[in-house]
């Protein structure tokens, strides 16, 4: 069982360590501030994340995903990601179109105006160019021969931070409701364009992570559903050990709810790996994960946090679904519930 370096052999938290007890909250989009250098809470900004998943209008699964250093050095997930079942596959797999993509090598950050700031390809690396743009409301991004998307933000912005003497994590996210192409194929979506504030040399699953290194993470999905009928759902959930652990959802108005008191389980198949649901109790309500048949990412691992894609809805919801993405992960060493933690009688 690991050992949390958030804990003395007593059981209690060192100086400086809440054993992953979150702040979480909304905020408001803001181009400017995703440009500065500015740290946040000690800690400067480590990436920006691009990724999110897309249907076709051909009934194929696409997912995209690109990590943009914000020092411009990558050393790691240098280009794009794209999993896809196109060609009939059974499960999300690695398309080649990503080999060709220009990696993250130099790349060019510019802020163009108080609302808008844009990341494209360095033009001196080979490779297919890339542009993303991101207008606080609005968001393109372009995958020369590969993609080419528009979104609109699901407002507003949702960000929470695990502070933490020796390792932390801040997380700024936006969700966007995307249409565009894939392909040439016309197709719909949602991503997260998520900036990412790490103590220097930290990266997300690599260095200085609390929630892997520390042990906390249980399950976290980032998610949004929206229905035919105009309502939505969109958010985070994340499930851990210790004290860590909160959802933050909104809806079709940007009415927030957030709660840190949660709980939940997930199911692993026969092998103990891959996931096959999970429930997740956030206030007052219990959702569930339904995995898509399609939806698991092998090619990703094998990965101490095996990736699924799919939909979480509260129990009993009928609402029908016409976009969606829940794209997350759980860590099946952890077993099916958390370890939660008190401290001298006091809850976690």
């Amino acid at each position: 069982m690991h050992q949390s370096n958030q804990t003395t052999s007593g059981g209690l938290p060192r100086r400086g360590e809440f054993g992953g007890q979150t702040l979480v909250g909304p905020f408001q989009p803001d181009a400017r501030a995703m440009h500065s250098d500015a740290p946040l809470f000690g800690m400067p900004p480590e990436a920006l994340y691009a990724w999110g998943t897309l249907r076709d209008d051909q009934g194929d699964l696409h997912t995209i995903m690109r990590r943009i250093p914000h020092n411009g050095k990558a050393e790691s997930r240098r280009r794009l990601v794209v999993q896809s079942t196109i060609g009939g596959q059974d499960q999300l797999r690695m398309h080649e179109s990503g080999r060709a993509s220009a990696p993250h090598t130099d790349p060019i950050r510019e802020l163009i105006d108080d609302d808008t700031i844009e990341w494209r390809s360095n033009p001196g690396v080979e490779g297919a160019p890339f542009r993303l743009r991101w207008a606080n409301e609005t968001c393109e991004w372009v995958e020369e021969g590969i993609f080419d998307l528009k979104g609109t933000l699901i407002k507003p912005g949702m960000q929470w931070c695990v502070p933490g003497a020796r390792a932390g994590l801040a997380y700024i996210a936006t969700i966007y409701l995307l249409e565009g192409t894939i392909f040439g194929r016309p197709c719909r979506g949602l991503i997260g364009l998520d900036q990412i504030h790490m103590y220097e040399g930290g990266e997300v699953y690599q260095k200085l992570d609390p929630l892997i290194e520390d042990g906390l993470e249980h399950l976290w999905y980032t998610w949004a559903t929206v229905y035919k009928d105009g309502t939505l759902d969109a958010g985070h959930f994340m499930l851990g050990n210790e004290r860590f652990g909160f959802g933050i959802l909104t809806d079709e108005n940007g009415n927030v709810t957030v709660d840190t008191d949660v709980d939940g389980e997930v199911t692993y198949g026969e092998d103990g790996y891959w996931q096959t649901g999970a429930t997740f109790t956030f206030a007052g309500r219990e959702y569930e994960f339904l995995p898509d048949d399609r939806g698991r990412m092998p090619d990703l691992g094998p990965i101490p946090n095996p990736q699924v894609d799919g939909r979480w809805r509260h129990v009993g919801d009928t609402r029908e679904p016409d976009v969606w993405f829940a794209w997350g992960e759980a860590v099946p060493s952890n077993g099916p519930r958390p370890r939660r933690r008190t401290y001298d009688g006091v809850g976690a």
